[in-house]
């Protein structure tokens, strides 16, 4: 079979061409490209703000969760304040309960050794001493005083710390510094080792 063989006899300049667009490759590759990252970097920002927007509802959530918590919150700070003040409590009462007999014995001492015409006017602990403020009408019984607390087994020794006398009352106030005995236990002694040794004679110390 023979197929048919079309001649076109007219001239170059009157033929008809059919218009076609070439493309190079020198445009179309990084076109392409461009196309490509910013397709990338769309997603990427459409991703990014996805999570933004989830974290915020995230944060939301938080904060209505703090808010709905924050009586718990606060009753538990006020139970755990009322829990340190009860220990405190507790603390305290546990240590009058042991220094009591040690305060008995030792006011005994003080008030057995106090002489004529003399009074305590307050006794202080201070770092295993005793810190005691009295008042006399006679000079010399300060030092009797001294003398006499210095023979308890439960005073090591005995110091003054200042004294000085007031012109209206015609008094002397005085502030003796007595360091404890720590080889005594002053709350299983005796009453017995709570007297005197001797008593002194009103003006033996002068």
């Amino acid at each position: 079979m023979i197929e048919r063989i079309e001649i076109n006899l007219l001239p170059a300049e009157y033929r008809y061409h059919k218009k076609t667009i070439k493309l190079q490759r020198e445009i179309v590759y990084p076109a392409l490209g461009v196309l490509l990252v910013t397709f990338v970097l769309a997603l990427y920002s459409f991703n990014m703000d996805s999570q933004i927007t989830q974290l915020k509802d995230d944060i939301v959530r938080t904060e209505d969760s703090f808010k709905n918590n924050k009586p718990i919150k606060d009753e538990i700070t006020r139970l755990k304040d009322n829990k340190k003040i009860i220990e405190g409590k507790i603390v305290a009462l546990e240590r009058i309960t042991v220094d009591r007999g040690k305060w008995v014995r030792l006011m005994e001492v003080f008030c057995q050794r106090l002489p004529d015409f003399t009074w305590l006017v307050s006794c202080e602990e201070k770092d295993s001493a005793i810190l005691i403020e009295g008042k006399t009408f006679s000079f010399p019984e300060v030092a009797n005083f001294m003398t006499r607390l210095s023979e308890s087994s439960y005073i090591k020794t005995v110091d003054l710390s200042g004294i000085e006398q007031k012109d209206v009352s015609k008094t002397f106030s005085f502030i003796l510094f007595c360091k404890l005995n720590s080889g005594v236990e002053l709350d299983k002694a005796s009453v017995s080792e709570t007297a005197p040794k001797t008593k002194a004679r009103r003006g033996d110390v002068e």
